[in-house]
């Protein structure tokens, strides 16, 4: 990313909304790329960006937080002074770095001058949110996220280039590539049914009806059976009908996957993913009439789309790219409304899940409270209902 281009795109619309720029004194001078200040009712407001984009170090964090604070302490005359100090990185921020950064705040005890360091996840355009004192306008959080696209993207009728994922070389340790692993492990299944179900000569077809249950698919006389066979609230996940199917369900999960990697992180992507999959399983195996075999990735990626829908309408003031979101889901439902081999009640049903999933796991901001506690306790409820420890086969009262 270019970073200079970055700043300068900052300070123009900043200079629009009413922010003037403020000289920085000597001992900060080439530490900060650039502060700018307005005068809000409640006294003077500014927002200050380091030097250079990614300011890994703790060390040299905590460094520009202090010398921050000292200038706001020895310069705000009479005035009641507010600096946010934003840390721009061009990948996602692990949520304890977030909070160490949030940690180098200071303020005065009557909260005449205060520092406020945020962190900027330019990749998704995420923001720290912020509560209490100062009132932030929205307008500048949405500012501070933007972009300016680079000279090669630019062009009449260009299309924006799709949400990126997240380079390897910056991964912090106890991530994974959550939608990689996904994408190859129901690849790998799908050709293993092919093979187990008729030969590579069903490659292109998919395998029989018989090998899509033998080897998983959700079928409601088994999964609700006395010996209950609830493990394919997940297995009929990886299983698909056909190449097609699964082409366009991977081409859904790649779009739609890496961008809500990017947000919420590997291992709550997993959990959101599962979580709505067997949302939709039990779904499709309660509403759906009769005996019908229900596979494919389709449910969970649709719970995918409803964690990212919660996203948007909780962060109001992030920019979400929907271009090359939108159209894998769309066009599963359309196609499930005119084919009605399609299972809609999965769709619906991991629809639903992923909303719930994604309100329990939290956005950046959101995740500490009973948070920290409503992770586990809904993994511990899907387990055990995968398990078959919580059966489900009274759930066929309310089957047709």
């Amino acid at each position: 990313m270019n970073y200079a281009a970055y700043v300068t795109n900052v300070t123009e619309q900043l200079r629009e909304a009413g922010f003037l720029p403020e000289a920085a004194p000597p001992e900060l001078a080439g530490q900060l790329a650039v502060v700018l200040s307005r005068r809000e009712q409640w006294g003077r407001l500014s927002i200050a960006l380091p030097g250079r984009l990614n300011v890994n170090e703790a060390a040299e964090q905590e460094e520009l937080a202090h010398a921050c604070a000292a200038w706001l302490r020895a310069g705000r005359g009479e005035d009641n002074w507010q600096m946010i100090l934003l840390f721009p990185f061009d990948r996602r921020v692990a949520e304890e770095e977030a909070e160490a950064v949030a940690a180098l705040g200071e303020r005065d005890t009557e909260g005449t001058w205060g520092l406020i360091p945020w962190c900027a996840d330019l990749e998704v355009g995420l923001l720290d949110q912020h509560r209490g004192f100062p009132p932030v306008d929205p307008q500048i959080a949405q500012i501070l996220t933007e972009v300016p696209e680079e000279p090669a993207a630019r062009g009449a009728g260009r299309p924006a280039a799709p949400p990126r994922a997240m380079p390897q070389a910056r991964r912090r340790m106890g991530d994974f590539p959550a939608t990689r692993v996904i994408l190859a492990l129901t690849i790998a299944y799908y050709l293993w049914t092919v093979l187990m179900g008729g030969g590579i000569s069903r490659l292109i077809s998919g395998p029989d009806g018989i090998a899509l249950v033998l080897w998983g698919a959700n079928f409601s006389l088994l999964t609700l059976a006395e010996q209950t066979q609830q493990w394919r609230l997940v297995s009929h996940l990886f299983v698909h009908g056909g190449a097609l199917h699964l082409a366009f369900n991977m081409w859904a999960l790649w779009q739609v996957g890496r961008y809500i990697e990017a947000i919420y992180g590997s291992a709550r992507m997993v959990f959101i993913y599962i979580v709505a999959g067997v949302a939709g399983g039990i779904a499709s195996v309660a509403l759906r009439p009769g005996l019908v075999i229900s596979v494919g990735a389709s449910g969970a990626i649709l719970g995918l789309m409803g964690a990212l829908i919660y996203f948007a309408t909780t962060v109001r003031n992030r920019r979400v790219d929907w271009q090359g979101l939108l159209a894998p889901v769309a066009i599963n439902l359309v196609f499930g409304m005119v084919n009605g081999q399609v299972d809609n009640y999965a769709h619906v049903g991991g629809l639903l899940g992923g909303l719930l999933a994604g309100f329990v796991a939290g956005v950046p901001g959101e995740r500490s409270g009973w948070r920290r506690f409503g992770v586990p306790a809904l993994g511990i409820v899907v387990g055990l209902l995968v398990t078959g420890v919580v059966p489900l086969r009274h759930i066929s009262t309310l089957l047709p």
